[in-house]
């Protein structure tokens, strides 16, 4: 419980009203409860404004809000509520948020990993090496929201501004040192982490995703570049990790370089050059150098891009401290992600990943062509409501790098999959072997009934998600589990 002047400056009051203690925020009606704070936050689809008396009706004491209008005849229907009116409510509501929970980044060791891909196996590296050193680590990222055996919640890949401190504030109570936490490009737009003192980042690339929300790459990538200014302005001994063989990661280090503790990792002129890549089906091997110390190291982790993920992490520790002979024999120890190329192997092998994008479907694919001893089968669609100028792209280069071609749903949301499909088909020649199986159970199936000895069957799109969402609804839905059933219909090990 805070007294309304403590978690917000007297400017943006609006009216004064009773009972200014706050027992709780929230920005969800269904929450609101006695002494809330609530905050109408004007989104995509749903305006917390049309909210507001049902928020005062179950007992808001204080609520926050954008339309002027609003306020006046709130302040004359109901004189004993405490208006706070703001031009950002998302802003505000960080603030208050913060201040809430008391201020938790304060005495966490906290590592931002935004870009497009990598995100989610970047933090898990990252959780991997310093559990190894014996730190308390939490994680918050689009797997789950996971502080040792507690797993709080899974969702978004960053929650909300009052999600975000409520878990730095529990995990902190629960002893975490530090917290490992994905970053996107909605989350730094929208403020979900403003206030927090970051101890560092790491960018891992830039590539064409978002852009319904964007609009365009430069757009995306001054909002990935706000996160590392906001690290400048608030830790001046921040660490900034960034991959310079992206051309957008290059920038974040041209930019940041006189200013933060920044080191780069590329095949190129880096602090930390990766080489000699090797590619197997029991990992990969790679050659780093990092001032006088060159060495080759093993891991367990498979395809090529995760060398450029354990790079990242890498990198980033040796700045902060760690010894390189720990992170070395760390590397060796290091065990796969749950949805990112994760394996069944059979006669033929089966691949679930979570790769969405065009950059991600060319990276898997690529990694896949250096194993393969006989056909790259893929199963992919691409979700409804989001970017739809990546769908022909991503199935170009599936029809480059695929032998047999599966188009199906991913999450559609509102939009007609045939959409979807033949949004997805405008980039391709239509040349190879190709299918267009709308369910996509039957599209597993399909791909395990035409699996041949030695070929490879990638699932991509959902990874690590147990859903779908066909319109409004979701339902529960599991790649690996559909491809176990159809394996096990072929009296196939499993």
């Amino acid at each position: 419980m805070m007294k309304l002047d403590q978690l917000i400056e007297k400017k943006y009051i609006f009216h004064i009203g009773n009972h200014q203690k706050i027992t709780d925020i929230t920005n969800n009606t269904r929450k609101v409860k006695k002494g809330s704070l609530f905050i109408a936050i004007k989104g995509t689809k749903v305006d917390g404004h049309n909210f507001l008396e049902e928020a005062i009706r179950k007992g808001a004491v204080a609520v926050v809000l954008t339309d002027r209008e609003k306020a006046l005849n709130l302040k004359e229907k109901y004189p004993f509520l405490n208006i706070i009116l703001t031009q950002n409510s998302r802003k505000i509501q960080a603030q208050i948020a913060n201040k809430f929970y008391g201020d938790p980044s304060k005495g966490l060791k906290i590592i931002g990993v935004t870009g497009t891909n990598g995100k989610t196996t970047v933090t898990n590296l990252l959780l991997q090496y310093l559990e190894t050193a014996g730190k308390n680590v939490g994680i918050i990222g689009t797997i789950h929201y996971k502080y040792k055996e507690k797993i709080f919640a899974s969702g978004r890949t960053t929650p909300d501004s009052i999600e975000w401190f409520y878990l730095l504030n529990e995990m902190k109570n629960r002893s975490a040192e530090y917290i490992v936490a994905e970053v996107s490009s909605h989350a730094i737009d929208q403020y979900r982490v403003y206030g927090t003192r970051f101890e560092g980042g790491i960018f891992t690339n830039l590539t064409q995703d978002h852009l319904d929300y964007h609009g365009t790459m430069e757009e995306y990538f001054k909002t990935k570049d706000r996160f590392f200014q906001y690290i400048q302005e608030t830790n001046p001994t921040g660490i900034i990790a960034t991959n310079t063989d992206d051309p957008y990661g290059e920038k974040i280090y041209r930019k940041y370089r006189d200013y933060l503790n920044i080191i780069s990792y590329g095949t190129k002129k880096a602090d930390f050059i990766i080489s000699d890549f090797e590619v197997d089906m029991t990992g990969v091997s790679f050659t780093y150098k990092y001032g006088n110390i060159k060495r080759r190291v093993r891991s367990k982790l498979k395809g090529e891009f995760n060398i450029y993920n354990i790079a990242a992490a890498f990198s980033y520790l040796i700045s902060a401290g760690f010894d390189i002979d720990f992170l070395h024999h760390a590397t060796e120890k290091l065990y796969p992600i749950r949805g990112r190329f994760e394996t069944i192997e059979n006669e033929f092998l089966v691949v679930n990943d979570y790769a969405h994008t065009p950059d991600a479907i060319e990276k898997i694919l690529k990694s896949l062509n250096q194993i393969k001893k006989n056909r790259v089968i893929i199963v992919f669609g691409a979700g409804g409501d989001r970017d739809k100028g990546k769908r022909p792209l991503m199935g170009k280069i599936a029809e480059q790098l695929a032998d047999v071609i599966i188009l199906t749903s991913d999450n559609p949301r509102s939009e007609d999959p045939v959409k979807i499909i033949n949004d997805i088909k405008s980039g391709m020649e239509m040349k190879k072997e190709i299918y267009e199986i709308i369910d996509r159970e039957e599209a597993i199936k399909k791909a395990i009934e035409i699996a041949q000895k030695d070929d490879i069957v990638l699932i991509a799109g959902k990874g690590h998600e147990t859903y779908q969402i066909i319109g409004d609804k979701t339902y529960y839905f599991d790649d690996l589990d559909v491809a176990k059933k159809y394996l096990k219909g072929r009296n196939l090990n499993i």
